[in-house]
C-alpha cells in the first residue's frame, strides 16, 4: 500500500508542478507584457460574480500563490485521475 501512496503522491506533485508552470508563465506575461510596457498598478481586487466575496491581493508572489491554490483546488483531483490511468495504460495492467 505504500507503493500506491507513493506514486499517487508522485502524480499529485507532478500535477502541481504543471500547473505551477501555466501560472508561471502568465505571472512572467502579466510582469513583461502588462505591466512593464504600461506601468501599470501591482495589486488585485477579487470579486465573486454575486458581490459577496471579495479580496485584495498585493503584489505578484501574492497573485501567483492564490492562483496556485485556486488551480490546484479545482484541477489537481482530475488532473491525477488521468494521469493514473493513462500510467495503468502504459503498464497493461487494464
Amino acid at each position: 500500500m505504500k507503493d500506491t501512496n507513493a506514486i499517487e503522491k508522485a502524480l499529485k506533485q507532478k500535477s502541481e508542478k504543471e500547473l505551477d508552470n501555466v501560472v508561471d508563465t502568465f505571472i512572467n506575461n502579466l510582469e513583461v507584457k502588462i505591466r512593464g510596457e504600461y506601468n501599470s498598478s501591482n495589486y488585485y481586487d477579487f470579486k465573486a460574480p454575486n458581490g459577496n466575496t471579495s479580496f485584495h491581493v498585493m503584489g505578484t508572489e501574492q497573485l501567483r500563490n492564490v492562483l496556485k491554490k485556486m488551480l490546484y483546488s479545482a484541477h489537481i483531483e482530475a488532473m491525477v485521475e488521468v494521469k493514473s490511468k493513462e500510467l495503468i495504460k502504459k503498464l497493461e495492467l487494464v
